[in-house]
Formats: structure tokens, C-alpha cells, sequence
């Protein structure tokens, strides 16, 4: 499946650990925004920050899932979280963490670690083989 997987700009080795795992599976990630430097303040910067909104948002329009590492603080991930909301991608939420309502919207499952976000992967994977 195509993946993007969004979490917390500061919490990139969280979200390497996490491509590292889905890739080794045989998933396909969409863009790795952990390989753009850190932009702020983006009106400095506001070339490099075009470009890269430019690819993540392809990155989170190419994807058939969407995976958000939850984490209290995060920003960006709730602007491509709206993104996979409005494109109705289905979106897996690793971690515990409520601070929306959309996060319980059907389209979205909630998984408590990798090894339960990689199964369910696998099912839809061999659902969509099968179809």
C-alpha cells in the first residue's frame, strides 16, 4: 500500500522508526517530509516552504492511507490529517490522543502500536488483492 505518515516536526526519528517499519513490509511511503530541514520561520524561508507544502501535500495525495503518530503538540499533522479527511483516505492514529473530533470520524482507526497498525495493513492489503 502507499503510505504517508505524519507526526511531530521534532519527533522525525519517531517517524523514520515508522517508514523504516512499514517499507520493510513492503509498503510504499509517498514522501518522507523527516528529509526537508527545519524551515521556520517559514516567512525567512519561504521558497524552501513552498516547495516543501508542494510535496508533502502530493505525498499525502498519493497515499491510500494516511498514518498520524499522535502526539499532543503536533501542527503540521493536523493540515494533512484535514488533507486525507477531505480526500477520504482511510487513516490509521498510533497512540492515544483526542484533541479533534475528526479523529472520530469512520474513516479513521485507532491502533495502539506497529505491530497492530502493520496487521491491519496486511488485511486490508489482502482484502484489496482478493477484490
Amino acid at each position: 500500500m502507499k503510505v504517508f505518515v505524519t507526526g511531530k516536526a521534532g519527533e522525525e526519528d519517531a517517524t523514520r522508526g515508522m517508514i523504516h517499519r512499514l517499507m520493510s513490509a513492503g509498503h510504499e511511503i509517498t514522501f518522507d517530509w523527516t528529509t526537508i530541514p527545519h524551515l521556520k520561520p517559514y516567512e525567512n524561508n519561504e521558497k524552501a516552504s513552498r516547495e516543501a507544502a508542494v510535496l508533502e501535500t502530493k505525498g499525502v495525495m498519493d497515499a491510500d492511507v494516511l498514518v498520524l503518530l499522535a502526539h499532543e503538540k503536533g501542527v503540521g499533522m493536523y493540515v494533512e490529517l484535514g488533507m486525507a479527511i477531505a480526500e477520504s483516505k482511510l487513516i490509521f492514529v498510533l497512540g492515544n490522543m483526542s484533541p479533534t473530533m475528526f479523529l472520530f470520524l469512520p474513516l479513521v482507526r485507532r491502533v495502539k502500536n506497529a505491530t497492530e497498525l502493520l496487521d491491519a495493513l496486511e488485511k486490508l492489503k489482502a482484502n484489496s488483492v482478493g477484490n
